[in-house]
């Protein structure tokens, strides 16, 4: 008998939120902890969307798929390059021959841009304005004739102006996504899918903005927080795939990262600079012939050595690398936060003590581990002085949620999971054959992982 699955991704949902609003106001996300199964979900190290949704669409860790943030953590010329689907080492569940024949629904998924064909529908993130984001290339015209008119992240962008236009925009775009993957999903735009993925990502946009609102003491009312509306949209789309459930349909709902409380980021090339490590040209930007070690992209939460061979203007020498490593290590784990009057960092950490498959070379040299998880690295000034990330007021948390309900599912039978978990689940939900390749664990009834370990 044919199954199908289908996969909601509520990015950024924090399990602390979730269980303050409780069924009152996300009646549907408690529904599917009642029905199915569920447990907490623990993210990589470092607790990012790229390489999350990498490792739950490949099966893979990300020092086995190779991606660690939005952007290259190593580009030969300084300037970060943002990643696409290409850029991983392990294909997509859905370019996998396993799938072949199933039909698939994309709805929303960082690795889709730029859109290739797939058997079904793709409707992809791309990080940059496009005209080419969707395939078939008429599913728009398709789209629109249900009245749905899908919008992409890159075009509602928080500038810190008003509010309410932000807000509504952001919620507008999960509406229009979930709309369309519902198009797809009950076959109104042609043959049903077997494989339906919708990633919603209002929960994240707006809890980096208005986390604090969510705060003890806020003066916000609770009815008119921002992040509250985000997740209410979410439990709304779910209660709408929950009927669609059936004797052969199973549902997975989960995020690959949870959110908490920022206070202020901290520029680790100042701190670099500070001690001799990082050199600043006339313009601002390093002098890179001066310069040993600078702040990787922003997601990879660490910093890089400037090694020769690798970069345009390396002044760290292949065989000095580990010295020069722990030298850095040193000064980083003494800096100072001036917000707290304590050590920034837990620790800084060398990328082979987290890693250990083929694709370590991918990661950034020392892996930063806060201190206080209100006060991060601030990466890359290219890109986060792009990102309005001083007008954030909340931040990505390793720790998250699972649930899944359905044919696959046995009601109560849950536990501990990675975001590499994610694929083989789906494989089980559509009745195929495990990967036994892949480094996660089905989450359904026969198999269950360990709790994750934390350096992973």
């Amino acid at each position: 008998m044919r199954t199908r699955a289908i996969v909601l991704i509520t990015e950024g949902a924090s399990p602390e939120l979730i269980e303050r609003w409780g069924p009152e106001h996300l009646p549907n996300l408690h529904r599917l902890r009642r029905l199915g199964a569920s447990g907490p979900l623990r993210s990589d190290f470092v607790p990012y969307e790229a390489p999350g949704l990498f490792s739950a669409f490949t099966g893979f860790a990300p020092d086995e798929h190779g991606c660690f943030s939005y952007w290259d953590v190593h580009s030969p010329d300084y300037r970060p390059r943002v990643l696409d689907g290409s850029a991983g080492r392990r294909p997509f569940l859905w370019q996998r021959p396993e799938l072949a024949g199933r039909r698939v629904a994309l709805v929303n998924l960082f690795g889709t841009h730029p859109v290739e064909p797939v058997d079904g529908y793709c409707l992809s993130y791309p990080m940059r304005a496009t005209v080419h984001a969707c395939h078939p290339r008429n599913l728009p015209v398709l789209l629109a004739r249900e009245g749905v008119r899908p919008v992409h992240d890159v075009t509602v962008w928080f500038t810190g102006g008003p509010k309410d236009p932000f807000v509504s925009a952001v919620l507008n775009a999960d509406r229009q996504r979930a709309d369309a993957a519902l198009a797809m999903l009950d076959g109104r735009i042609g043959e049903r899918p077997d494989l339906t993925v919708l990633n919603l990502t209002a929960i994240d946009r707006l809890s980096h903005v208005y986390w604090q609102e969510t705060e003890a003491h806020s003066p916000v009312p609770e009815a008119e927080q921002a992040v509250l509306r985000a997740y209410r949209l979410a439990d709304q789309v779910l209660g709408e795939l929950l009927e669609r459930l059936d004797d052969t349909t199973s549902l997975l709902a989960f995020s690959e990262i949870g959110f908490g409380p920022l206070r202020s980021y901290r520029s680790v090339n100042d701190a670099l600079a500070d001690a001799g490590l990082l050199t600043l040209g006339p313009d601002g930007t390093p002098d890179w012939s001066r310069t040993t070690a600078f702040e990787a992209v922003q997601g990879a939460q660490g910093v890089n050595l400037n090694l020769a061979g690798r970069y345009r203007e390396g002044t760290v020498r292949p065989a000095d690398r580990a010295r020069v490593l722990a030298e850095v290590a040193a000064v980083l784990e003494e800096h100072v936060n001036p917000a707290t009057g304590t050590r920034f960092l837990a620790r800084a950490i060398a990328r082979e003590e987290l890693h250990g498959g083929p694709a370590t070379d991918a990661a950034p040299d020392l892996v930063l581990e806060p201190a206080d998880w209100r006060y991060l690295p601030l990466g890359d000034p290219f890109w986060s002085g792009r990102t309005n990330r001083m007008l954030q007021s909340g931040w990505h948390r390793r720790d998250s949620y699972w649930a899944g309900a359905g044919a696959a599912f046995t009601a109560g039978h849950g536990g501990p999971a990675r975001p590499q978990d994610v694929a083989p689940t789906l494989l089980a939900m559509l009745g195929l054959d495990p990967a036994p390749e892949m480094s996660g664990t089905a989450l359904t009834a026969t198999a269950l992982p360990a709790a994750p370990a934390d350096a992973r």
